[in-house]
């Protein structure tokens, strides 16, 4: 069998110009791959088509039959408007075990924050709650 997670063969993207061309780029299992370059290189569009979040204008992304991608925003914007929990957030189209969000809370430092509103929380602690949602997002 594969060892390949998720290839990308000749892929490219343009949204007002070419951001993406003719890219070729493979994971394989317990594999650690870096993405380097300058803002603007297309380090985010690239990572956005290997996790499906973008469709390429040419070429192909395959991914592994079952395989499931957590993904982190580089940026994640709350609209303090809109009276969210973090108890709430990590429960929106989800369905787990019980204990599980306080033992993947525990996991990433953030116990204490399942009553606070998303919008209050700062950066580090929001970047740790979207860490618990994509945990639990994974199967067992």
């Amino acid at each position: 069998m594969s060892k390949v997670l998720v290839a990308a063969r000749g892929v490219s993207l343009a949204l007002v110009e070419p951001i993406l061309e003719n890219v070729d780029l493979s994971v394989e299992e317990s594999e650690i791959v870096t993405v380097v370059g300058p803002n603007g290189a297309g380090k985010t569009s690239l990572v956005r088509l290997l996790v499906g979040l973008a469709r390429a204008d040419s070429g192909s992304v395959e991914r592994r039959p079952g395989l499931t991608i957590g993904y982190l925003p580089q940026h994640f914007a709350v609209d303090p408007v809109l009276p969210l929990t973090v108890r709430r957030f990590l429960s929106l189209g989800l369905s787990y075990p019980p204990g599980a969000r306080r033992d993947i809370m525990d996991e990433v430092g953030v116990p204490l924050l399942i009553e606070r509103q998303l919008d209050e929380l700062s950066g580090g602690e929001l970047r740790r709650v979207l860490l618990a949602r994509a945990l639990l997002r994974q199967p067992d």
